[in-house]
């Protein structure tokens, strides 16, 4: 089975804006009017499989679409939801950011009553992250160490030796921004 989004690609249906990249859509199940769908042609299923330099396009893109419905509509401000995996509610499995257009008293539920969290359960988490981002930024130094040494190593090799580490397999380095 085909996902949606793509779907909307292929056709080219209710497409308002459209590169090489990335495509902005009108969807028919919109929340309010005006609101706009931006995500990759490619299939991404979630934010993490999301190249980087794709990621700051939908970003970018998503900023053009807020100041359009600010000027085009006339709204007083607007929503960007990203639904990221089954337990956020995303029924596509396709990324994309959505851009809301809001007007005070809109009456559109889109707010929450945060309740506290355990200071004990927010110190075990935080301490969680903490270790999970430093290994994060540890395995990117390794990366980039890796990377010039395989520079160095290519300028003294010759055409057809030897082949590249498991450190630098592209498929290895995108399975570790997976969660």
């Amino acid at each position: 089975m085909k996902c949606g989004l793509c779907e909307i690609v292929e056709r080219k249906q209710d497409i308002v804006y459209e590169d090489e990249t990335l495509v902005a859509v009108a969807l028919e199940s919109a929340s309010t009017i005006g609101q706009i769908s931006v995500f990759p042609k490619q299939h991404f299923t979630i934010l993490e499989m999301v190249p980087p330099p794709v990621l700051e396009k939908c970003a970018v893109l998503a900023n053009k679409v807020g100041v359009a419905a600010f000027e085009a509509l006339g709204v007083q401000g607007t929503n960007l939801l990203i639904r990221n995996g089954l337990g956020s509610g995303q029924a596509v499995p396709h990324f994309s950011i959505e851009i809301i257009p809001r007007t005070e008293n809109d009456g559109l539920p889109l707010s929450w009553d945060p309740q506290p969290a355990p200071e004990d359960e927010l110190e075990v988490t935080l301490a969680l992250f903490k270790e999970e981002l430093k290994n994060l930024k540890e395995v990117k130094q390794e990366e980039k160490q890796s990377e010039k040494q395989g520079e160095k190593q290519s300028e003294k090799q010759t055409e057809g030796e030897s082949s590249p580490s498991r450190k630098d397999n592209y498929l290895l380095k995108s399975l570790r921004r997976v969660p």
